[in-house]
């Protein structure tokens, strides 16, 4: 069998993926203060997911440092926000529900009772960037 050729219209392209359905979820996006953990992995940051205090929003912010793994780690994290949301809970209520529990492959580990407070999803992106 011969290697694939590199000009062949199969290796030019990046494949397009389309969601075909996923439950709802909240808003991405804030302006006021947001609650956060750092999510690690093995150890190293991964990212940081985040509550509104005031809204109906939450999302995952990838550490500056994670690369592919906090890119894979925000696709786990927006499905398990969408899965919380669906089951009736608060974003606040999804965030604290992964504290404690055993580490996931993709998605980290949520420490207990270390949850903090940025002054708006601005702050936490900085924040984030530096991880």
């Amino acid at each position: 069998m011969e290697p694939a050729d590199e000009g062949s219209a199969s290796m030019r392209h990046d494949p397009v993926f389309e969601t075909v359905w996923a439950p709802p979820g909240w808003a991405w996006t804030t302006d006021g203060p947001v609650r956060y953990v750092t999510v690690t992995l093995s150890g190293a940051p991964l990212g940081q997911p985040w509550a509104a205090c005031a809204d109906d929003a939450a999302g995952f912010i990838p550490g500056g440092s994670s690369g592919a793994l906090g890119k894979n780690a925000t696709v786990r994290w927006v499905a398990r926000l969408r899965e919380a949301k669906a089951r009736g809970l608060s974003p606040l209520g999804a965030l604290r529900e992964w504290a404690g529990r055993d580490e996931d492959a993709e998605s980290g580990f949520v420490p207990e009772g270390i949850e903090l407070t940025a002054g708006n999803l601005a702050d936490l992106t900085e924040l984030a960037a530096n991880l």
